[in-house]
């Protein structure tokens, strides 16, 4: 199935608005568009859903609640950036607040299918 069917809820885009109604910050503070963040620091319920080729992990997760708002709400799918940077550290950047994104478009995953 898509992203979409595998998550059933949010977008995961950070122009969401969180649970109180604030409209969550700009998204473009990305180091790259193409980035999404994907530092286990930052995600729960994290549940294994397949592999990749590379060999890492596919993951259904939600952020914790003090990142929902600027990382997405709802059931989220993706991998996790300390198993990236193990096969393909050039995909990993450290976003300016610290925590781990990954080029998803480099794992040759399109996220737009949210």
């Amino acid at each position: 199935g898509t992203v979409k069917a595998l998550t059933a809820s949010g977008t995961g885009q950070a122009s969401e608005s969180d649970n109180s109604g604030n409209q969550c910050p700009d998204p473009n503070r990305k180091p790259n568009a193409n980035c999404t963040t994907s530092d286990r620091n930052l995600k729960e319920n994290i549940v294994s859903v397949g592999e990749h080729p590379l060999g890492i992990g596919l993951y259904l997760f939600n952020f914790k609640p003090a990142y929902r708002c600027t990382c997405g709400d709802g059931r989220q799918f993706g991998v996790m950036a300390d198993e990236v940077e193990r096969v393909l550290p050039e995909a990993v950047h450290v976003h300016p607040d610290g925590y781990k994104v990954v080029d998803y478009t480099m794992l040759g995953i399109n996220r737009s299918l949210q």
